[in-house]
């Protein structure tokens, strides 16, 4: 049987557009890593130099599955976009994050059932990566699940229409995208997920199309858009730590929607607009140890909690030890504040946040529905003067 006219040839156009962009994927990750290799002003310790090249491998283990398998809208996928193996940007280790790319012309439902978490954000954006949409960047909408009714058993049914298109009945349950949305960003922060059930929930598209079939141009505009978002990640984070040098064993840091109003840059403007960003480094010396105390804010509030991280704003590895703590889990001293120790060992005092060895790092306090909550404030101590407090 001739199949001449079903293989592609090396002269293929088709052939020379996916070759190109594999070289644009393949590329993007060499660069990436040359950012690691260059970056200026990083711990370079035997650990953080060998996480950095790790910290690549699972940038791109995130780039294939959002972008190249699950970016496409008429085709919905409500995805884990984070875990204990593939961190991005100082990711929580109290939050399960879901992440789901849409279209701001058609119809959805998210639907399915609630669980225990404490708090599911619902934020809506502009693409992430792909610049501004209308002169603006960020999030477009942001919602909690529980402003919506939910079933006797947590059932979740929202609709999520484009804008204009709230059905005449006007339901209680239907949330609007703002022009420029293209994502829903899932934050289900727990206040112990060990045991917390978490949420079962998935994105519908309300009128069905039929299933998908690659072409040439989709698969080429994919694995470039890929290789872009590695090389973006890369050197936000390493930014990001560079604008922490103003905040060395203390905290900057503003609400999210102050975020989302200023428009600072991208990553920023995608903030959790019910969410509240206290940040900072922290730098030890030999035998030192950061104390950080936490203060009830002027108001009632869901939920605080501190993560430690490395430069390359990952998460201090949160399997084997305690590297994050929250409103539940730390223990409050006798005036009702929180006092977390930030320490390379065993200070013997309760809310012990272990740096793993580590003398430098980043450090994030968020804040889930308070109002105007003051800054953590941090003390330099021995790590022997702790004893017996």
């Amino acid at each position: 049987v001739d199949d001449s006219q079903d293989r592609a040839s090396q002269d293929d156009p088709d052939r020379e557009r996916l070759d190109a962009a594999w070289k644009v994927w393949i590329d993007s990750q060499e660069a990436a890593i040359e950012t690691v290799r260059t970056a200026e002003g990083v711990p370079r310790t035997t650990p953080d130099e060998a996480e950095g090249y790790r910290w690549i491998t699972r940038l791109v283990s995130l780039a294939q599955e959002w972008f190249i398998e699950k970016s496409d809208p008429l085709h919905p996928q409500l995805f884990q976009s984070q875990t204990e193996y593939r961190k991005l940007l100082v990711d929580n280790p109290d939050v399960r994050y879901g992440f789901c790319t849409l279209d701001e012309t058609r119809t959805y439902r998210l639907v399915g059932t609630r669980g225990e978490a404490a708090y599911i954000g619902l934020t809506f954006g502009t693409p992430v990566g792909k610049g501004a949409v209308d002169g603006k960047t960020g999030t477009t909408v942001q919602a909690h699940i529980d402003q919506f009714e939910l079933g006797p058993g947590g059932e979740v049914d929202i609709l999520i229409v484009p804008v204009g298109h709230r059905p005449a009945a006007r339901p209680k349950n239907c949330i609007e995208m703002t022009p420029g949305t293209g994502q829903l960003a899932v934050r289900e922060t727990f206040f112990d997920r060990r045991v917390d059930r978490p949420a079962d929930l998935r994105v519908e598209l309300v009128e069905g199309e039929p299933p998908p079939v690659l072409g040439v141009e989709e698969l080429a505009g994919k694995l470039e858009f890929a290789g872009i978002f590695v090389q973006f990640v890369a050197a936000t984070a390493v930014n990001m730590w560079h604008d922490t040098a103003d905040n060395v064993n203390r905290f900057g840091g503003t609400a999210g929607a102050e975020h989302v109003a200023a428009q600072d840059d991208e990553v920023r403007s995608h903030s959790n607009a019910e969410m509240t960003y206290h940040g900072g480094r922290w730098v030890l010396g030999e035998g030192e140890a950061l104390v950080v105390t936490i203060h009830d804010p002027p108001t009632d509030f869901l939920y605080w909690g501190l993560t430690t991280s490395t430069a390359w704003m990952e998460s201090l590895d949160y399997r084997y030890t305690t590297t994050n703590l929250n409103n539940h889990t730390a223990q409050r001293a006798a005036d009702g504040s929180w006092r977390l120790v930030i320490s390379p060992t065993d200070p013997g005092v309760p809310n012990w946040l272990d740096t793993q060895g580590r003398r430098e790092g980043y450090m994030i306090v968020r804040w889930v529905l308070a109002d105007g909550p003051p800054h953590p404030t941090c003390e330099l101590v021995t790590i022997a003067s702790l004893t017996g407090r």
